[in-house]
């Protein structure tokens, strides 16, 4: 048991995790005598619900839950997060030809309609920040016009016309890992995602970790966060960064990542 845990509270939304997660987390936290409380989270809230609000509270939930712990400064501290460091234009900047998107433009969707390709032709497409307003994914443009035609007809808080996204050519991607980081070194990982079909398998490569903490010796938009890495031909690209606090597992040891967010957390707000 850890004692110097005992002021920290792991808070977790119920509704959009799944069982099998909320276990693991429930578990994890028992293990190192952490207190664990679950929240429902209404979808589009814009209040929190009634919850035990301590200095040591950890968060973890959806986007929304995100959102409503960062916009108030009594919860923030557990939410490892920084909206001016969490974008695929500040990792391009930062990282340079280490992105797979290095080439990519960062764009509206109406600059992108407006420049008037060939219905067929490819793009990928996902939003600049970490909003999670929609899956990146590849699309024709004739595809991404129906889409910013009906952005045009309805009102979207997360998407706009003018939301910043980000557009370059598709990738022949072989594989995809998950990594969880702190203080720039990796504490577990997952492959999620095998010639574009879900794949979730335990760990990954030794040479995805070297060029992981690699990258983190150069830069990272936070002491703790998640990277994902691909294979694309026979080079190792980083695809994008993440918060943790949202970051779906796949099949990483949520037991190490609970110890190293809690540790980290005790260490810096619960001393």
């Amino acid at each position: 048991m850890e004692n110097r845990f005992k002021k920290i509270q792991w808070v977790v939304q119920k509704n959009l995790t799944s069982r099998e997660d909320l276990n693991g987390l429930r578990l994890a936290c028992e293990k190192i005598n952490v207190r664990y409380t679950e929240v429902n989270i209404i979808p589009f809230a814009h209040v929190l619900p009634e919850f035990e609000i301590t200095p040591c509270n950890v968060y973890y939930g959806s986007t929304t839950f995100n959102q409503l712990i960062y916009g108030n400064e009594m919860t923030r501290n557990g939410l490892f997060f920084n909206p001016q460091t969490f974008s695929i234009s500040n990792y391009i900047d930062k990282w340079g030809k280490n992105m797979l998107n290095y080439n990519a433009s960062v764009t509206n969707f109406e600059e992108l309609i407006n420049g008037g390709y060939d219905s067929e032709k490819l793009f990928f497409i996902r939003p600049d920040d970490d909003s999670k307003s929609f899956s990146g994914e590849v699309k024709k443009f004739k595809e991404i016009k129906d889409w910013y035609d009906k952005l045009k007809a309805i009102e979207n808080m997360d998407l706009s016309l003018n939301s910043r996204i980000i557009v370059s050519e598709p990738y022949n991607i072989k594989y995809e890992w998950r990594l969880w980081i702190a203080n720039k070194k990796v504490v577990t990982a997952s492959k999620y995602r095998e010639y574009f079909k879900l794949k979730k398998e335990r760990g990954c490569p030794d040479a995805v970790i070297f060029f992981a903490e690699k990258m983190c010796r150069q830069y990272t938009p936070h002491e703790i966060f998640v990277m994902d890495v691909c294979l694309c031909g026979d080079e190792y690209f980083i695809v994008e960064c993440g918060c943790v606090n949202a970051a779906g597992f796949y099949s990483a040891d949520i037991n190490a990542i609970v110890f190293s967010l809690t540790d980290y957390f005790s260490k810096k707000f619960c001393n």
